[in-house]
């Protein structure tokens, strides 16, 4: 499965929850245009379909504040 995101997490941060989601998936992390002067990445998750849906329930967790 390959996901593609946008967002305006940190590139160190993703890869800080990719590392306490344990999932085994390939980010690759590309910059993106600024939104209204706000840095943007253009972000590529590969994995199968269990371990990308592990990090994006990490991810939304983590961004949710809970």
């Amino acid at each position: 499965m390959r996901k593609k995101l946008i967002t305006a997490i940190p590139p160190d941060e993703i890869l800080k929850i990719k590392e306490i989601s344990k999932a085994r998936v390939e980010i690759k992390i590309l910059e993106a245009e600024a939104y209204f002067g706000m840095p943007r990445w253009r972000i590529v998750i590969d994995g199968s379909d269990g371990e990308v849906e592990k990090f994006m329930g990490v991810l939304m967790r983590s961004r949710a504040g809970g």
